[in-house]
């Protein structure tokens, strides 16, 4: 026996005319103006009283209603059908909520609510046309009833993050390299190179000051397009991590970044078997929440520096369209997920000993990686506009600054000086002169950083370039 929302739902897939021929045929007393709805409710009724059977509705002869105004029942029975396809489509919809959490079956009772809810749709049969802004809000709220129990349940799980996460997590504008970067880039056809622009809530800091430059970001808007690993070499303080950062922080997306060191474990940054709250779970690592989380970049910083066996566990996960069963559970890549790696070597090992404990990467790790880049220090033009753009200073104290940092870098290649200055530290000395003794903010900024055999040489330097007139006459 059909219940009465039954009864309504399937004499609401009926034409209008057939309707008001049932309604007529079993109602000895009809009125004329009565909407198909109404009829609907009241042959429903009848049914269900035992008033009326069923196969007299659904087989009575089709009957024109004569109303005070004319009306097009063409529109009407069109206003059924879209009303029927909106139940189908939110039944569907709720059958899928269903399959994701168990629990919701519980709550099968709120579903049934979303039945009567369409059902009550009113048409609007004055004006002769559908209401579609009508339909649309009682649809929308009768999917938001469905999806209510699951929304609860994980609620109840602890889950809020993790569902949030992977549902709100989307690109919302997709822009030119121009307006998000300054600087302009097209591709072989002359086409404007695109940036995808996320909404990750985690999305680290822009730094307006950041200086970009044609030949990285060609590689990293591939990468947005294809996916592709990307490995960053190059001597210290030529802006790999902060490239990553800033990448990240200009899209959008979330940034993680794993530092490696010898006794870097596969269970630091994968995960591994522990308790919680008295129950043996598998916890993932930095790295696999960061890949299984849409939208981030992770930063594989000084890989070189882990043991080789440690690391053949990001073999599989740095395939192209990865699915890695770990931890009991197969962890795939999530939308949006770039994996670069920084390291002062390029995967070869160190040649000029100035990198102890950077070892040989193993081929088939390095393999996973598209590209490798060699990050180089910037042009000096590039160097004096980030220095006067984060410090605020003019341009003859940069370009005086600058012509110290490439000292110290000649002298790295004669052996005199372990590792040049990061344009980091020139920053830090800019800023230092304005409060301190020249001699003393070289000294805490720039010598005291570098190991003893250095001293001499930053001395000899400080002495024979440093034009002190010229930095106070410019502070």
């Amino acid at each position: 026996m059909k219940t009465v929302t039954e009864l309504r739902r399937d004499f609401a897939r009926l034409p209008h005319t057939t309707v008001f021929g049932a309604y007529t045929q079993c109602n000895h007393t009809p009125v004329a103006n009565l909407t198909k709805t109404e009829m609907i409710n009241w042959l429903a009724d009848a049914v269900s009283m035992g008033l009326v059977n069923e196969s007299q509705v659904t087989r009575a002869a089709p009957m024109q209603q004569s109303t005070a105004q004319p009306v097009d029942y063409a529109k009407v029975d069109a206003a059924s059908q879209v009303a029927n396809r909106a139940e189908a489509l939110a039944l569907t919809l709720t059958g899928d909520v269903s399959n994701l959490h168990a629990r919701v079956g519980s709550h099968s009772a709120d579903l049934a609510l979303l039945d009567d809810r369409i059902s009550s749709l009113k048409i609007d049969l004055d004006a002769s046309r559908v209401d579609d802004s009508a339909v649309q809000y009682e649809v929308a709220r009768a999917i938001a009833d469905a999806f209510a129990p699951f929304k609860q349940a994980v609620i109840e799980a602890g889950a809020e993050a993790v569902v949030a996460d992977a549902a709100a997590v989307h690109v919302t504008a997709v822009k030119s390299a121009f307006d998000v970067f300054g600087v302009s880039i097209s591709d072989h056809a002359g086409k404007d190179v695109t940036v995808e622009i996320w909404n990750h809530p985690a999305a680290p800091a822009v730094d307006p000051n950041f200086i970009w430059t044609d030949r990285i970001l060609r590689h990293l808007l591939l990468s947005q397009n294809t996916g592709e690993n990307l490995w960053f070499g190059g001597d210290k303080g030529t802006g790999k991590s902060e490239t990553a950062r800033q990448f990240a922080a200009m899209t959008g997306r979330a940034y993680t970044r794993i530092n490696f060191h010898k006794y870097t474990t596969a269970d630091d940054y994968a995960g591994a078997i522990g308790l919680e709250n008295g129950a043996t779970v598998f916890k993932r690592g930095d790295f696999l929440t960061a890949f299984t989380c849409p939208s981030t970049v992770i930063l594989l910083d000084e890989v070189s520096n882990a043991d080789q066996g440690e690391l053949a566990t990001l073999n599989g996960f740095l395939e192209p369209n990865s699915a890695v069963s770990y931890g009991g559970a197969v962890q795939r890549r999530a939308p949006g997920v770039l994996v670069f790696a920084a390291d002062n070597t390029l995967g070869n090992g160190d040649s000029s000993g100035r990198y102890a404990g950077t070892r040989t990467m193993n081929s088939a790790l390095v393999d996973r990686f598209a590209r490798i880049i060699k990050f180089t220090y910037l042009s000096k033009t590039d160097e004096v506009n980030a220095l006067m753009r984060h410090t605020k200073c003019n341009i003859d104290l940069a370009e005086h600054v600058v012509d110290l940092l490439n000292v110290c870098r000649a002298k790295v290649q004669t052996s005199d000086i372990i590792d040049a200055p990061s344009i980091r530290s020139a920053m830090a000395f800019i800023r230092a002169i304005k409060f301190l003794p020249i001699e003393d903010a070289w000294a805490s900024t720039i010598a005291a950083r570098q190991p003893d055999e250095s001293a001499a040489a930053l001395e000899a330097i400080r002495c024979a370039y440093i034009d002190e007139s010229l930095i106070n006459s410019n502070i």
